[in-house]
């Protein structure tokens, strides 16, 4: 049987994962760099998957980018002092398959994560200090949050934007 981490926490994370993977299946191609109020579909969706992906690794050491990433897309437009100041979105789109690949990679780490999580580890401190006083728990709830925040975003954007909506889903897909 498996635990909490697993049965619920871990399943509405893929699910999670699930609903920004439909989100970027039934983008229209006409919306997919559309620049007209502000940030494309393509540029929210790789920076939820970086991120989700960056905050499914133990440390920021342990991180591995995939082939195709390039340095600062992963960041929304905005201010970054720290990394040298203002970012904005960048001139060349990711393909849709590509981030169709990366949400599958996403899903797949996932599920090793939850799978191999237990109580001892959900308490220990996550590996990222600028969270610190976070546990491995909080933090990937934390994770799952910032990958839904920005799928309800997408979806949203889809529904006004084309017409289109993604469904909601209680369980993962599949």
């Amino acid at each position: 049987m498996q635990g909490i981490w697993q049965e619920a926490i871990g399943h509405q994370f893929t699910t999670a994962l699930d609903m920004l993977r439909e989100a970027i299946d039934k983008c229209p191609d006409a919306l997919w760099d559309d620049r007209t109020d502000g940030t494309p579909f393509w540029h929210i969706a790789y920076h939820t998957l970086f991120f989700a992906d960056f905050y499914l690794s133990d440390t920021d050491k342990d991180f591995v980018p995939q082939g195709f990433h390039v340095e600062h897309y992963h960041f929304l437009p905005g201010d970054y002092g720290e990394w040298g100041g203002v970012v904005g979105t960048p001139d060349e789109a990711y393909s849709r398959a590509q981030l169709q690949g990366y949400c599958d990679h996403c899903r797949v780490k996932c599920e090793r994560v939850f799978g191999g999580l237990t109580d001892e580890r959900a308490n220990e401190l996550c590996g990222f200090h600028w969270y610190h006083p976070l546990n491995v728990g909080q933090f990937l709830l934390n994770n799952l949050r910032h990958v839904q925040h920005h799928a309800g975003q997408l979806a949203l954007i889809l529904r006004r934007r084309a017409g289109i909506g993604v469904e909601w889903l209680g369980r993962p897909a599949g």
